[in-house]
């Protein structure tokens, strides 16, 4: 795990309560399952990637919102993805969390919000990982 800036406060209860949404997150867009990417995602979601557009050459930035991911995992797009991942924590402070984590096809950094009594996923920022 790495620095946290309120490392010394974090009870693994709250460990636990930031990784599942991660987990859920991961989990769901393997297993396309719509209802459980719905509900670790906050509704104000904004998930982006930095590219470049293939056309033009030009840097692009790609948006993504708690919608069109929920679609996303319905249409099974991460079905075809290799199940191993790692997620790892590496900021608390107070109520925020940035999360990383690395699949078999991606890395995202995730920013996780206590929402009331739970904690969902806020912002993602994320690329590709390199094919073999």
């Amino acid at each position: 795990m790495g620095c946290m800036t309120e490392s010394a406060r974090l009870t693994e209860a709250d460990r636990e309560a930031i990784l599942e949404p991660a987990r859920d997150y991961i989990e769901s867009w393997l297993d396309g399952d719509p209802d459980r990417m719905g509900r670790c995602l906050h509704p104000d979601l904004v998930k982006r990637s930095v590219g470049v557009d293939s056309d033009s050459g030009e840097a692009r930035v790609k948006t993504l919102s708690r919608e069109q991911m929920v679609e996303l995992t319905a249409a099974g797009e991460g079905t075809g993805d290799d199940r191993p991942y790692e997620i790892d924590i590496l900021d608390v402070f107070g109520d925020l969390a940035t999360v990383r984590l690395l699949s078999s096809s991606y890395l995202d950094y995730l920013h996780i919000a206590r929402v009331g009594d739970r904690w969902q996923i806020v912002n993602v920022l994320w690329q590709n990982r390199p094919t073999a």
